[in-house]
């Protein structure tokens, strides 16, 4: 049956192999690893893909959204560490934005990352994200500067996240035939490097709405 790419089955193999193909990593710049090819044939694609219902969790959310956040935010050390892995359909990425009871209002986030010596640490908890149990990273909206009277989505910035750093911790939220696929991803005092900031301190809410164009 047709799915989501969100809800696609996580197959690191078949991503790998549709790499190969040179149907991962369509719009990536070919010094990046990518192709070089359009946004309307990477759509085509995948339109066809999801169609088909094939199992593209493992590399949909990195190929779709977070490659071109990269490219349009990322510093050039952060491209040519995780574009050709994207690329190849070996690196693979969650989602780091719902929190709980904060609805659909992202601005509202309360994960918040302290500046600490070489880095920031981060504290807080995102929920709904996709394979979080098996993906290798996710990009994580939190703020980075007190919250200002009236103007709640500034001070907001995205910091680039282990998965399996020390102090996170997955726990899934099953479906009521007990398969998983959502998790909710606890933070405590996990330390990001300064090289993992995407784009610029305070301009997370700027970066996020546009990334959400992509959806």
């Amino acid at each position: 049956r047709p799915a989501l790419g969100f809800a696609g089955r996580h197959d690191p193999e078949f991503s790998r192999t549709l790499a190969k193909r040179g149907w991962v990593g369509m719009a990536i710049p070919p010094e990046y690893g990518g192709h070089g090819r359009s946004a309307v044939d990477r759509f085509v694609v995948a339109e066809e893909l999801l169609a088909a219902g094939a199992p593209i969790g493992a590399h949909f959310v990195a190929d779709r959204q977070t490659a071109p956040a990269l490219l349009h935010f990322g510093t050039e050390e952060q491209r040519q560490r995780f574009l050709p892995g994207i690329a190849a359909g070996e690196v693979y990425f969650s989602l780091g934005m719902s929190e709980p009871d904060s609805g659909s209002d992202l601005a509202s986030v309360r994960t918040r990352a302290t500046r600490v010596e070489g880095g920031w640490t981060v504290t807080g908890t995102k929920v709904w994200t996709s394979e979080a149990h098996n993906n290798h990273f996710f990009a994580v909206l939190c703020r980075t500067s007190p919250m200002e009277e009236g103007r709640k989505h500034a001070g907001l910035s995205q910091l680039i996240v282990d998965l399996s750093a020390p102090g996170v911790r997955i726990s899934p939220i099953p479906y009521l035939d007990g398969s998983h696929h959502f998790n909710e991803v606890a933070l405590e005092e996990v330390f990001v490097p300064d090289d993992m900031v995407l784009g610029g301190l305070g301009s997370g809410w700027q970066q996020v709405t546009s990334e959400l164009a992509y959806e």
